[in-house]
């Protein structure tokens, strides 16, 4: 089924640091959500955990004219703890974005990770929930928005180096290197979103990134390539610390 996703070009967007790609990253999520509202009513946005995530989200819940009553939140991957844990991406989306818009806010739609409930169990749950609220379009259920992290391994989502991943689950557990279970969306559905967009920051992050988007394509080494470069329209915004190895610093 890989086989028949045709293989195209991210779009490097650059911010000089840290702080711009934040300011960048709220004000262009903001404007691509209520474009979403406008087009269909609502938006299904799916929104990554981390770092970098997180400054763009505090910025996020302040942005103007975006009626998030009309969106629903989803975490794209998840660590099998419960919402409370200080490792909980939700509990991140919640802190950095929910609790600070001024106003009605969104559905959080987690993954209902429960004390006793095996990944099994809360993949299944929290799938039957997803396909409920997901529009289909043209066969795929398709988010209207996405954002992923890259890891410094070339991890997206909970997608990590070292293994094959199924084309065919939509949703899954997976196992993080140090042992750890996490819940990740699989990629055909991180794929089918309406709008792909990849936030990344620091010099750390370089020479991954060059390896993703200008490297050979080898998915089990690199899985973030599964997405970023199978992905037509989507968009990678980074800081210049990040781009500094890659096509775009020689480009000019």
């Amino acid at each position: 089924m890989t086989d028949l996703v045709p293989f195209s070009t991210p779009n490097l967007v650059v911010q000089s640091d840290p702080v711009h790609l934040a300011e960048f990253a709220a004000a262009t999520m903001a404007a691509e959500i209520r474009q979403a509202v406008r087009s269909r009513g609502e938006a299904i946005v799916a929104l990554p955990g981390g770092s970098t995530p997180r400054a763009a989200l505090e910025l996020l819940a302040i942005q103007p004219a975006l009626d998030w009553s009309k969106v629903v939140v989803v975490p794209g991957d998840e660590r099998l703890v419960p919402v409370g844990d200080p490792e909980s991406n939700e509990r991140m989306i919640r802190e950095s974005l929910v609790s600070r818009i001024p106003g009605p806010a969104p559905i959080v739609a987690g993954w209902g990770v429960e004390a006793g409930l095996g990944p099994e169990t809360v993949v299944r749950r929290f799938e039957a929930r997803l396909l409920g609220l997901l529009p289909k379009v043209d066969g795929l259920y398709r988010f209207d928005w996405l954002g992923l992290g890259l890891g410094e391994d070339g991890h997206t989502a909970s997608l990590f180096p070292g293994r094959g991943y199924s084309e065919e689950e939509l949703v899954f557990a997976t196992v993080h290197p140090s042992g750890q279970t996490r819940l990740t969306l699989g990629p055909s559905l991180l794929r089918s979103a309406h709008k792909v967009r990849f936030l990344l920051a620091g010099q750390q992050k370089a020479d991954t990134l060059a390896s993703v988007i200008d490297g050979p394509y080898d998915p089990v080494r690199w899985p973030a390539q599964l997405v970023a470069r199978r992905v037509p329209g989507c968009e990678i915004w980074c800081d210049s610390a990040a781009a500094a190895l890659t096509r775009y610093s020689t480009d000019g």
